[in-house]
C-alpha cells in the first residue's frame, strides 16, 4: 500500500485533496463563526424584548451570575446608602472618558446590589454627590451585567474610586451578602433631587448562543473534508488490489 501511495500520480492527487480539505476546513470555520454571530444577535434580541422581572427571579445574592441574566431587564427595590457610593474610573460615554456613579442599594432581601446610576465627566461634578440620590425606598429599573474582570490599582486611586466594578472588591467595602453583577439603571422611582448623573446607555449582552442551522453547515464542510481523504485512500487501496491481482494472474499463466 505504501509503495502504491507514494507513486507520483497518487501523491499529486493527495496534494489536490489536501488543498480541498484546507478549503473545506476554512469554510467550516467560517460557518461556525456565522453560527455564533447569528446566535448572539438572536439571544440579544430575545433578552432585550423581555419585560422587566423582579431582581430575585433572575439573580440571587451570593450566587454565580448566570448567562441568562446578562442584559436582562429587572426591577430592584431597596434603599441607597449614600456613605457607600463609589466612582469607577475610565468609563466611556459617547466617546468621552469619565466616571460611573455606583450606588449601594440595600435591597428588600437584605443584600447589596451595585447600581450604576449614571456617568459624570469629573469626580467633582455636582451630579456625583451621593446626597442627590433618591432617599427612602426606591424602585430601580435597569439591565443586569456581570462583574468586570478584576483589575489591580485600587490602592493607588483616591478614596472612593475603583478601577473596575467587581463584587469581590465591593464586598470588602460593603460587606455581605452581595449580588455578583451590577445593575445599569434606566429609571428610578422616586427620582433624585438636584443634579443627576447622565444615564449610561443600556449595555449589550455578551456574545452567547448559536444558530444551529449554520453550525450544521460547518459540520458538513468538515465531513466533506474527511470524506475526500477517505475517498483518496480507497482509490489507492483499489489500485493496489488491482496490481496484486494482475501479478497473480501473470504468475499463474
Amino acid at each position: 500500500m505504501l509503495r502504491t501511495a507514494l507513486q507520483p500520480r497518487w501523491l499529486a492527487l493527495l496534494a489536490l485533496v489536501l488543498v480541498v480539505c484546507v478549503a473545506f476546513g476554512w469554510l467550516g470555520s467560517w460557518q461556525l463563526g456565522v453560527a455564533r454571530d447569528k446566535g448572539a444577535r438572536q439571544a440579544a434580541r430575545e433578552v432585550t424584548a423581555l419585560p422587566p422581572a423582579p431582581l430575585d427571579d433572575v439573580l440571587l445574592a451570593q450566587q454565580p451570575f448566570p448567562t441568562s441574566a446578562d442584559g436582562r431587564a429587572v426591577v430592584a427595590t431597596g434603599t441607597y446608602d449614600p456613605a457607600q457610593q463609589v466612582l469607577v474610573t475610565e468609563r466611556l460615554q459617547h466617546g468621552r472618558s469619565g466616571w460611573w456613579v455606583v450606588a449601594a442599594l440595600r435591597t428588600t432581601s437584605g443584600a447589596w446590589l451595585p447600581v450604576v446610576r449614571g456617568w459624570v465627566p469629573s469626580p467633582d461634578d455636582e451630579a456625583a454627590d451621593p446626597a442627590n440620590a433618591p432617599s427612602g425606598v426606591v424602585e430601580v429599573t435597569g439591565a443586569l451585567q456581570p462583574d468586570d474582570a478584576p483589575v489591580d490599582g485600587a490602592a493607588a486611586l483616591p478614596t472612593g474610586q475603583l478601577p473596575a466594578l467587581d463584587a469581590a472588591e465591593l464586598v470588602n467595602r460593603w460587606g455581605s451578602p452581595i449580588y455578583n453583577g451590577y445593575l445599569v439603571a434606566a429609571a428610578e422611582q422616586p427620582e433624585g433631587a438636584g443634579a443627576q448623573p447622565e444615564r449610561v446607555t443600556r449595555p449589550k449582552p455578551q456574545p452567547h448562543g448559536i444558530a444551529w442551522r449554520n453550525a450544521a453547515y460547518a459540520v458538513q464542510w468538515w465531513v466533506f473534508a474527511g470524506f475526500a481523504l477517505v475517498l483518496w485512500w480507497k482509490m489507492v487501496r483499489q489500485d493496489q488490489r488491482e496490481r496484486t491481482e494482475n501479478q497473480r494472474e501473470k504468475v499463474g499463466a
